[in-house]
């Protein structure tokens, strides 16, 4: 379900009602409302880099996308790639995905930039960075942080229904065989994606609630 929102600095919209509450729960959800999220514009003059991570576990087969839009929403650059080797969970396409946010910027000369993902557990490890020597992507970890120290680049979490864009182009990187793919235009399958976040659609996100029974 999609709906257009007016443009606004926030990007969920709350509406009153719990939706999926366990049996037995006191809070029913007699009103099933949703939260509407969707894609938010950068600050003035800002560039907002989308990045995001394919992995299918049964095939341990993985990709990773990422966009690069302007205040505006307009198309800067784009990238795509395919993981050589088998991933054994989809945090190691996250922090691709990062990485190839941080090699895009770097290869534009982007500057104010703003890199979103929709996995906590990446962004907790490049921000943290607690217990890394023996993390498996230790050395991922490293360059990112070195790259996001260099070009000065803050990293921030996003929703995944305001990260349409990029998980797009995560999926084609894992369709694909090429370890690293920079797109200069957008893809013809992901133009109607770039037109709805321009026009501030918002997809509907159902909130859970869990309650213990007794």
């Amino acid at each position: 379900m999609a709906v257009y929102v007016p443009r606004t600095n926030w990007q969920a919209f709350y509406f009153f009602g719990i939706e999926h509450t366990t049996p037995g729960c006191p809070v029913q959800s007699s009103i099933k409302q949703p939260v509407y999220i969707s894609w938010s514009f950068p600050p003035s003059e800002f560039i907002k880099i989308n990045t995001d991570g394919s992995f299918i576990p049964n095939s341990r087969l993985s990709g990773f996308g990422g966009v690069a839009r302007d205040d505006k929403g307009r198309w800067i650059g784009g990238f795509y790639g395919r993981l050589s080797m088998k991933a054994t969970s989809s945090l190691t396409p996250e922090l691709w995905a990062i990485h190839g946010g941080l090699t895009l910027a770097k290869n534009y000369s982007l500057k104010k930039v703003i890199i979103e993902t929709d996995s906590n557990d990446a962004l907790m490890l490049l921000s943290v960075r607690n217990d890394i020597e023996s993390h498996p992507d230790h050395d991922l970890i490293e360059d990112c942080t070195r790259l996001m120290s260099e070009l000065k680049i803050c990293l921030v979490h996003t929703l995944r229904e305001g990260n349409n864009c990029a998980d797009h182009l995560s999926k084609l990187g894992r369709k694909q065989n090429q370890e690293l793919v920079i797109l200069h235009h957008p893809p013809l399958s992901m133009h109607q994606l770039l037109l709805a976040d321009m026009t501030h659609v918002a997809y509907a996100r159902y909130p859970v609630m869990y309650c213990g029974g007794g």
